[in-house]
Order: C-alpha cells, then structure tokens, then sequence
C-alpha cells in the first residue's frame, strides 16, 4: 500500500473507544517502541503483537490492519501537543516567553512525540509523513504567529527582523534538544529530569531573547 492510498483510505482520526481498553493500551505501546526504533515498513503485525503479548488477531480486532494500528499510535501520541498548542493560541496576550514554555512542556511530556515529527515530517519515513506535516503546521502555526505578533507590537521584538526566520529559529533552538535526547544526556551530560526542566526552559527563552554575547557596541552589529 503507497502512502497516499494509506492518507485517502485511512484519514487520521482520534481513537476509536477501544483504545482505552488494556489490550490495545499495550498494542499502542509495543508500536510506540517498534516504530520509534524501525522504519513502518520494517515493523511487522507480528513483531508489534509479539512485544504486547497478545495474538496478532488482536490487532485486527482493535485497529484493522497495521495501519490503522500505526495511525491510533500516532493519534495518541499528537494529541496532548496539539490541544495545548490550540489553547494557547486562543489568548489575546500570548507571548514568546509563553510560547515556549507550553511547547516545551508538551515535548518533554510527551517524548514520543518529537521522534515521531523527525521520522514522519523530516525524514518522511512514515505512511502518513505528508498529512503529519499539514497538522503539525496547521496547529503550531497560529500560536507562533501570535506570539510573535504581540510581542512585536508590545516593543518586545526588534522591528526590522523578519518574522518567518525568528519563527524558523525559534523552533529550532527549543525542538532541538529533544529530537537528539539521547546524544545530549550522553556526549554533554545535559539531565533532562524534571528537576531541570525550568532551568532549560529558562535558558532557551534567555537565549532566544537576549543572545549570547556580551555587545559593546549596538545589538546587531558586527565586531
């Protein structure tokens, strides 16, 4: 099956009731684990249903077919980012700091997902890569554009920037850490416990707002 015959057939939905019943509780999870580690068309019913514990009917029963399982997976696992993305951008008053306080938040609550951002909508190596990307833009979007806006209209934000490329390094600056996790802890010894989940997000907002260097001469020109 293409991927496009997987995003005609199979839209992306929230999760069919019986996702909340133990046997498919484990079936998300053994695909949470399989398909963070593997290519989709490297994991198998078989392999998935196996690292559960349960018959691959089950599969069947609960999701259909390994496609239906993988998008439930992916659903579960977007979710808690996109409704507190969504909330945030209802506020008159969002600003930057805010901004990347709740997106970070949502990363470090749900680890899962900015793995499963890099494989489906950098890599495309997931059915759904092209549908990933539209979602993720359609809901992130909106909350960083006001954000932006306010705190430029506020006297927060430098004027002559341009706001797609503050968009773009902003995003990059507080995704970053999380999509390289396990290097980080290793080669830098950067703990991303829950103790120190303040300090990194203080530091990305510092960072982001005030750079840095120490400028004798006016922010922005070169020495």
């Amino acid at each position: 099956m293409t991927s496009s015959n997987v995003q005609t057939k199979h839209p992306l939905g929230r999760p069919p009731d019986s996702a909340s019943d133990p046997v498919s509780d484990r079936l998300l999870h053994a695909a949470k684990e399989l398909f963070s580690n593997y290519e989709y068309r490297a994991v198998s019913i078989r392999q998935i249903a196996a690292l559960a514990g349960v018959n691959t009917a089950m599969v069947h029963y609960y999701f259909g077919d390994k496609a239906g399982l993988y998008r439930n997976m992916m659903e579960k696992v977007s979710l808690p980012v996109e409704d507190a993305l969504r909330k945030i951008a209802a506020r008159d008053d969002l600003s930057i700091t805010e901004f990347i306080r709740v997106w970070m938040r949502a990363m470090y609550d749900n680890p899962w997902y900015p793995v499963f951002i890099l494989k489906e909508g950098v890599l495309g190596q997931g059915p759904i890569h092209q549908f990933t990307s539209t979602r993720l833009g359609e809901v992130m979007a909106p909350a960083l554009r006001k954000a932006l806006e306010n705190d430029r209209q506020n006297g927060r934000l430098r004027k002559e920037l341009d706001l797609k490329l503050v968009a773009m390094s902003l995003v990059s600056l507080q995704t970053y850490p999380f999509l390289v996790r396990p290097l980080l802890e290793k080669s830098l010894g950067i703990s991303f416990d829950q103790d120190q989940f303040d300090t990194l997000c203080n530091h990305t907002t510092d960072i982001f707002l005030h750079g840095v260097l120490e400028y004798e001469e006016k922010p922005g020109s070169l020495v």
